[in-house]
């Protein structure tokens, strides 16, 4: 009989295990805060609201989330956004945002980190 109870132990044991392991991982993500400057005579929240409305990822794994705080300052809008780290930011977003040469005048990126 005891031999039993640790049999079933043992296979409860490797279900849970089995279980765990099935758990996805976190996604890996990347931060990046960028500036855009918008052509002269371009309303910059109307230009920020149409950037987040119109970027879309190529895959929707990568999970782009723009930060609701931003900031304009001296003509240019500073924003953070997050993207799957597998993503190249720079194609999916920066890109695109440049490819909008009739409101954008100028981009870049302030600075960007692999978030732990």
């Amino acid at each position: 009989q005891d031999s039993l109870f640790q049999y079933f132990a043992f296979v409860n044991q490797i279900s849970t295990m089995s279980e765990e392991a099935a758990e996805p991982a976190p996604q890996e993500r990347r931060m990046a805060n960028i500036w855009i400057k918008p052509v002269d005579g371009v309303d910059a929240e109307a230009l920020f609201a149409k950037i987040k409305a119109d970027i879309v990822t190529s895959d929707p794994e990568y999970n782009l989330q723009w930060d609701e705080k931003y900031k304009i300052e001296n003509g240019k809008i500073y924003a953070t956004f997050t993207i799957a780290l597998d993503a190249d930011f720079d194609e999916e977003v920066m890109e695109v945002i440049e490819c909008m040469e009739d409101e954008v005048a100028g981009q870049g990126i302030v600075f960007q980190t692999a978030m732990e």
